[in-house]
């Protein structure tokens, strides 16, 4: 039986006490990251396809042709470069989503349509070439019966990024090894180029703050979107020290606390 329903039914509570399950809930707004390697890119017209046909669909950029086809008419009208490999990621999605409290929230599905589009907007500046819409080929609402998300499919293009300091020394193997510096950390030199830039999830994160960037996507949205509509901030699970500033000042945080430091991992099965 499911862990979840066995709780329900056999959780002791007092007589003046309520349920967990039947206390109001927030108002939760979500925005996401969702990966496609060039092999997972038929998921994609598969999935706009059935929703098309199930359920209540509304696009606020139209896909042309097929995925495929729309990536490779992005790629050559930015000139992008692309390093390809077997499970490189080629497209993403930016996916907002909400509870159902969240969207009891709106008086009519006019002013649902109205957040999404603000939305994009948000999507458009933060995710979007040089704050334009050339590396985005879809963005769709889909409304099912429990759930309603707005998906947004780009390419992660930057036209700003790291390549590495090849040496002169070789492996085993015959290929040239990093250039690596006195503490032996490997090198990197900036690079820039507008009129052929990089198809690249990695160099395209770290241009929007590396280690904190989904950190930072999500305070972001929060701060210029949803709040805006009511919806409340989810407390952060993940090691404080990964935060951006913004969630350091909303808990408090200041330097050199605890949470500057991961404790050491003890991954012995046992301690005798």
């Amino acid at each position: 039986m499911n862990n979840y329903l066995w709780n329900k039914k056999n959780v002791d509570l007092l007589p003046d006490e309520i349920a967990p399950w039947k206390l109001p809930r927030d108002k939760h707004a979500t925005i996401s990251v969702l990966t496609h390697t060039m092999q997972e890119l038929q998921t994609v017209d598969d999935y706009l396809s059935r929703c098309e046909r199930e359920f209540e669909i509304e696009y606020l950029k139209l896909l042309h042709n097929t995925t495929e086809q729309a990536w490779k008419v992005a790629m050559d009208k930015l000139n992008a470069q692309f390093n390809k490999r077997k499970r490189n990621v080629v497209l993403e999605c930016l996916q907002v989503g909400g509870n159902k409290e969240f969207w009891d929230s709106f008086p009519n599905e006019y002013e649902i349509g109205g957040y999404f589009k603000k939305c994009y907007s948000f999507a458009v500046d933060k995710i979007g070439y040089l704050g334009t819409d050339k590396n985005i080929i879809c963005a769709v609402i889909i409304t099912e019966p429990n759930r309603r998300n707005l998906f947004v499919y780009y390419l992660p293009i930057t036209p700003k990024w790291q390549a590495k300091i090849m040496s002169k020394e070789k492996n085993d193997y015959g290929t040239l090894l990093q250039l690596t510096d006195e503490n032996g950390e490997p090198l990197y030199r900036e690079k820039e180029n507008f009129d052929s830039p990089l198809l690249c999830r990695t160099e395209f994160w770290k241009q929007r703050g590396g280690t904190t960037s989904f950190f930072d996507l999500q305070e972001d949205f929060y701060n210029k979107v949803s709040e805006k509509y009511g919806a409340v901030r989810g407390k952060s699970i993940s090691p404080f020290r990964s935060t951006c500033l913004e969630q350091k000042k909303r808990f408090g945080r200041y330097e050199d606390d605890k949470y500057d430091f991961i404790p050491d991992f003890d991954d012995l099965p046992y301690r005798y």
